[in-house]
């Protein structure tokens, strides 16, 4: 468990009430938006989420796709958002797949353990690697910006 900062500045946004199944097509579906679209991505796909929904069976999600420069596509169902600052937050780094629920749990433990604010909601950054997705559990321990 490491303790980091994250700053990343033009990404496109979209928030969706989604059944839990639906996190991976969402993501792949920002992964999959390339060139042809205008889009050049400068990271990877992420999500925040409340945290108390992790288990739940629907969840709000908000996705963020990292771009270099605003666009307009057509039938774009996606915001625009300048900046997001997490100034300090615990992360762990986990294949997607069994070990997220156990990765979630730990660093709740941890955050607990150290008596450190619980977040409302949480980040996870979907790296694509290969066939698999490994995931950046990022809990904020201080007050994030969005712009």
């Amino acid at each position: 468990m490491r303790v980091v900062a994250l700053h990343q500045e033009n990404m496109m946004t979209i928030e969706r009430h989604l059944k839990s199944e639906q996190l991976v097509d969402l993501v792949e579906y920002i992964d999959m938006m390339g060139y042809g679209e205008g889009v050049y991505k400068t990271g990877p796909a992420m999500v925040s989420l409340p945290t108390d929904q992790f288990f739940a069976d629907e969840i709000d999600f908000k996705a963020y796709a990292p771009i270099s420069v605003e666009v307009d596509l057509e039938e774009n169902p996606f915001d625009w958002q300048e900046t997001l600052d997490i100034p300090e937050a615990v992360t762990e780094t986990v294949r997607f797949g069994d070990e997220i629920n156990d990765a979630y749990q730990k660093i709740l433990d941890f955050l607990k353990e150290k008596d450190l604010p619980i977040p409302e909601r949480f980040f996870m950054v979907f790296t694509p690697i290969y066939a698999d997705y490994w995931v950046d559990f990022i809990f904020p321990i201080k007050p994030i910006e969005e712009k």
